[in-house]
C-alpha cells in the first residue's frame, strides 16, 4: 500500500512539474516575435504609429518598428542631457537606436518625445499677479496669458535645441508634444487670471474662450515653428491636443477645458484627438459614447479643410495598486475600483476603423497606469497583458487602411442626413440606422463611382441594418463588434457590396 502511495505521490509530482514547465513565461518582444504579423501595402505613405508613456525594453521597441508599422521609440523626455548621452555614450540604449537609424532610416524611422522644460528663471510678468504684485495661485504660481514672447521663445528652444542636435546625426520622423505645460485651461485658471490687471487690461471686450485659446496658440506656434525648422525633413509633428474639439457642444461649460480648433490648428501637423476608454467618456456606447466625439471633433475640422487627423488613442488602462475589494468586508468598500476599465479588444478594432473611415491616417498608442513589475515583466504566453494587446489591434488595423489608403486620401467622408447629436451647425457624418449601437460610416470616392463603408456593433452584437447611402441607394450590411468594411459600386441594375478583406 505504501508502495502504491508512493508511486502515486511521484505521478503527481512529475505532472505538477510537467504543468509547471509547460506555463512558460515571455517577455513582450518575445511574444510579439511569435504573432502573425500586420501585412502591409508595399509602397503605402501612411505615418508610422508611436507610443507615448513608460519606455518599453529595447528588444521590442524593435520588433515593433521591424514589423508592426510603429516608429522607433527613443524613450522618455528628449532633453539635452539625454541627447548628450545618447552622443556621448556608445553602451546607452539611446545610442544603439541612433546607429539602428542611421543604418536604415525608412526601417527605423526615429520618434521622439519633446522635453517639456520651460525657462528655469523667468521674469516676474510670467505668471498672474494682483494689483499689489503678489504672485497669484494656491499651491503654485499660474501661467500668465501674457507671458513675453522671450519666454515663450526660450521654451521653443528648448524643445528644438535637442531635437536639432539629435538631428545632426539622423533624421527624426515623428515628433511628439506631450503638452500640458505653461498656460492651463479657464476651468482651472480663470478665477486666477480675473485677478490680475494686466491680463484684463489685454483682453479688453474679447470673450475669455477666444482669448485664452489666441494666447494658447501663440506659444505653441511659437514652438511648432522652431521644431519645424529644427526637423524640416520629419513626417510629423504632432501636438497633444490640437483637435476639432471632442466635447465641443456637449456641456454648457465646454469651453472652459480646451482650446479653439480656429486658432490651435497650425500648432499641430495635423489635428489630434485623445480617445481614452472610459476616461470623459462613456466607452463604445452611451449618451457620451467615443465615436460620437470624434465625429464631433471631425466636423469641426473639415470646416477648416482638414481632412485627415493623428490621435492619441487607448483601450484603457488600470491602476494595479488599487487592488479588488476582499469579500466578507465592509459592503461600503466592495467597489472594484478597475472594474470595467479595460475595453473590449474587439469593439476596440470596431471603434479604430470607424475612426480610419471618418479620416484618422495613424495614431498614438498610450497606456497610462505602470503595471506591476514594469512593461518588460514576463508573462504567460497565453495571456499577454492588454496593453500590448492594444498595440497589436492597432498595428493590424493600421495594416488594413494601407491597402485603402488610395481611397481614404482620395475621398469623401459623407456627412449624412441628420445632425450632429451636440454641435447643431455640422452633420453628423454617420448613416442613420435606426439602431443607436450600430454605427456605419462612409466616404465616396473623388475620381471613381466607389463608396467605402463601415459598420460597426457598438455593444458587441452582430446584425445586419439597412442604410440609404447618397448616390448609392438603400443596401443592407451586417454590422459586426470588429467592424465590417465594404466596397460599394453601382452595377446597372443595383447597388454592389463587396466585404473588403486583407489577410493582415
Amino acid at each position: 500500500m505504501y508502495r502504491i502511495a508512493a508511486i502515486v505521490f511521484c505521478v503527481a509530482l512529475a505532472c505538477s512539474a510537467g504543468a509547471a514547465d509547460s506555463e512558460e513565461l515571455i517577455a513582450p518582444a518575445q511574444w510579439l516575435a511569435r504573432q502573425e504579423k500586420p501585412r502591409f501595402r508595399e509602397g503605402h505613405t501612411l505615418p508610422r504609429l508611436t507610443r507615448f508613456g513608460w519606455t518599453l525594453p529595447l528588444d521590442a521597441r524593435i520588433e515593433l518598428a521591424e514589423n508592426w508599422g510603429y516608429a522607433l521609440e527613443f524613450g522618455g523626455y528628449t532633453t539635452d542631457a539625454v541627447v548628450d548621452k545618447a552622443l556621448n555614450d556608445p553602451n546607452s540604449d539611446q545610442a544603439r537606436l541612433i546607429a539602428l537609424t542611421a543604418s536604415d532610416p525608412r526601417r527605423y524611422p526615429l520618434c521622439i518625445i519633446l522635453s517639456r522644460d520651460l525657462p528655469a528663471d523667468p521674469p516676474p510678468e510670467t505668471f498672474a499677479r494682483n494689483a499689489a504684485g503678489e504672485f497669484l495661485g494656491d499651491k503654485q504660481r499660474i501661467w500668465s496669458p501674457e507671458a513675453p514672447r522671450s519666454v515663450l521663445e526660450e521654451a521653443a528652444e528648448l524643445r528644438a535645441r535637442p531635437l536639432r542636435r539629435l538631428r545632426q546625426k539622423v533624421p527624426v520622423a515623428m515628433i511628439l508634444n506631450g503638452g500640458e505645460y505653461a498656460l492651463g485651461v479657464l476651468g482651472f485658471c480663470r478665477k486666477y487670471w480675473e485677478q490680475d490687471p494686466r491680463i484684463l487690461a489685454a483682453r479688453g471686450d474679447s470673450d475669455w474662450f477666444t482669448y485664452i485659446s489666441q494666447r494658447k496658440a501663440l506659444m505653441e506656434i511659437i514652438i511648432a515653428d522652431a521644431v519645424r525648422k529644427a526637423a524640416p525633413d520629419r513626417t510629423l509633428y504632432i501636438y497633444y491636443t490640437a483637435g476639432g474639439g471632442t466635447h465641443r457642444n456637449r456641456t454648457a461649460d465646454w469651453q472652459n477645458w480646451c482650446y479653439g480648433f480656429e486658432w490651435m490648428r497650425t500648432a499641430s501637423d495635423l489635428p489630434s484627438n485623445e480617445y481614452y476608454y472610459r476616461h470623459f467618456n462613456d466607452g463604445w456606447t452611451g449618451k457620451n459614447d467615443m465615436l460620437t466625439q470624434a465625429l464631433n471633433a471631425r466636423g469641426m475640422e473639415l470646416r477648416f479643410g482638414c481632412r485627415f487627423s493623428y490621435d492619441w488613442l487607448c483601450a484603457g488602462w488600470i491602476d494595479e495598486s488599487k487592488k479588488p475589494p476582499v469579500p466578507n468586508t465592509n459592503p461600503a468598500a466592495l467597489v472594484d475600483p478597475n472594474a470595467g476599465r479595460l475595453g473590449d479588444l474587439q469593439l476596440y478594432e470596431g471603434f479604430l476603423k470607424c475612426l480610419y473611415t471618418a479620416g484618422t491616417i495613424g495614431g498614438n498608442a498610450g497606456y497610462y497606469a505602470y503595471p506591476q513589475g514594469g512593461f518588460a515583466k514576463k508573462f504567460p504566453a497565453d495571456t499577454p497583458p492588454h496593453w500590448l494587446r492594444q498595440m497589436v489591434v492597432l498595428a493590424r488595423v493600421h495594416a488594413l487602411f494601407s491597402h485603402l489608403e488610395d481611397f481614404v486620401r482620395n475621398s469623401d467622408l459623407l456627412p449624412g442626413p441628420d445632425r450632429h447629436r451636440w454641435s447643431k451647425d455640422q452633420p453628423a457624418y454617420e448613416l442613420p440606422t435606426g439602431d443607436a449601437n450600430v454605427r456605419v460610416l462612409a466616404r465616396r470616392h473623388t475620381a471613381r463611382p466607389r463608396w467605402l463603408i463601415t459598420a460597426w456593433a457598438a455593444d458587441g452584437t452582430a446584425r445586419e441594418v439597412k442604410v440609404q447611402v447618397p448616390d448609392l441607394g438603400a443596401v443592407a450590411v451586417r454590422a459586426l463588434p470588429e467592424g465590417a468594411i465594404y466596397e460599394g459600386s453601382l452595377e446597372p441594375a443595383a447597388p454592389r457590396l463587396r466585404p473588403f478583406d486583407v489577410k493582415r
